[in-house]
């Protein structure tokens, strides 16, 4: 089957007609051509119909398109593959989204471990020259330092079976729609200020206030300046991640958290991902949709993991990946004390195995390039 390429946004074409030739299909490219596409329709689930010149052709997506918007490519090469570049592309934002949502998609890829350093940087940010040049927050700093701590995975957080759930809440990704400014809506949202965002928006306006006193030291202000830079970045670094979990529930039905756990020698922050089921697929008899969870994971010694979990009203399967034997034997041993955690919860395990994968990078990479959010303007376009 004949293929456009195009590069760049990394677009991959192929003809939705069987049989036919891509020079049958646009039989006057030329190198250096430009043309202008449109996405004809959203199938969902990450696919859309793109038209051009006429010629219509089925896209896998990794990127958010709208119904309506246009995409510019120019002709790179025409052998051995059809090369086309993208040109433009913007992605397109909800109604009544921030006018910069595509620079929060370009903050996260420049740095896609921008919340490692929030937590690296908090767990002793809010202590010693902190507090001694801002004694008047001792309090604030106090409760500033545990609730980072409470949202690091640890030896003190790993008895809380809804730690992910706890995670989303005290974070603040659940404060407000940062897209649309409304607030959050449901009874789960914890109270503002009861969050590391809300809580950390606050203490840069009161770092201000001490800023601003006359009598301070110059090496006062200093530190007071580093914390001001870096509560200013960490509210920033916590809207990026409501935008992008914005944009990926509007195109993907995706979630993604990214989760510090706390290491021997470091913390390290651990991606996971929460899919469901498209909205309009047929609910199972509890009403509720069917989701997966997939966590890839690194953890020192223990080297990489994937653990996939597949949850269908209360029934749970879960696969879980080693590099090695004896790091799969040692999960392994600890297999039904998870069963068991996981049915007080009220879940009934319909399977749960530990298997050896040497392929666990590989299979990583390959689950984020079909992640908008990690991959720059990406289509894959197929018959």
């Amino acid at each position: 089957m004949e293929m456009f390429r195009i590069g760049g946004g990394e677009i991959l074409l192929e003809a939705l007609l069987r049989g036919r030739s891509i020079q049958n299909l646009l039989p006057n490219l030329t190198v250096g051509d430009r043309l202008q596409g449109q996405i004809a329709r959203n199938m969902g689930e990450g696919r859309v119909l793109v038209q051009f010149q006429g010629v219509q052709v089925e896209a896998e997506t990794t990127m958010p398109l709208k119904t309506g918007q246009k995409i510019n490519v120019q002709v790179e090469s025409l052998k051995p593959q059809v090369m086309l570049r993208l040109l433009t592309s913007s992605p397109p934002a909800p109604d009544g989204a921030d006018k910069n949502i595509s620079q929060f998609l370009k903050i996260f890829r420049s740095n896609p471990q921008a919340a490692a350093d929030l937590f690296q940087a908090g767990m002793t940010m809010f202590k010693g020259d902190g507090l001694a040049a801002l004694p008047q927050l001792r309090d604030q700093f106090q409760a500033l330092d545990r609730l980072i701590q409470s949202l690091i995975f640890s030896d003190k957080t790993v008895k809380n079976p809804l730690f992910v759930r706890d995670f989303v809440q005290r974070s603040g990704l659940t404060m407000e729609n940062i897209l649309s400014q409304n607030p959050a809506k449901g009874d789960s949202a914890p109270p503002v200020g009861d969050n590391l965002k809300s809580a950390l928006m606050k203490l840069a306006a009161d770092i201000q206030k001490g800023i601003a006193r006359s009598d301070m030291p110059e090496q006062g202000k200093q530190v007071i300046m580093r914390l001001a830079e870096y509560a200013d970045k960490s509210v920033r670094t916590l809207e990026t991640q409501q935008v992008i979990n914005t944009v990926m529930r509007e195109n993907e039905n995706r979630f993604m958290l990214q989760i510090p756990f706390a290491l021997p020698f470091d913390t390290a922050m651990q991606d996971i991902f929460i899919e469901f089921e498209d909205a309009g697929k047929e609910k199972d008899n509890s009403g509720d949709r069917p989701f997966r969870i997939v966590f890839f994971l690194m953890l020192d010694a223990l080297g990489e993991m994937i653990i996939d979990v597949a949850i269908k009203g209360q029934e749970l399967t879960a696969d879980l990946s080693c590099q090695r034997e004896g790091i799969a034997a040692l999960v392994r041993s600890h297999i039904d004390e998870l069963k068991e955690n996981l049915e007080s919860l009220g879940f009934q395990i319909a399977g749960m195995t530990c298997n050896v994968r040497t392929d666990i990078p590989e299979k990583k990479q390959n689950y984020l390039r079909h992640v908008s959010c990690y991959e720059e303007e990406v289509v894959n376009i197929f018959a």
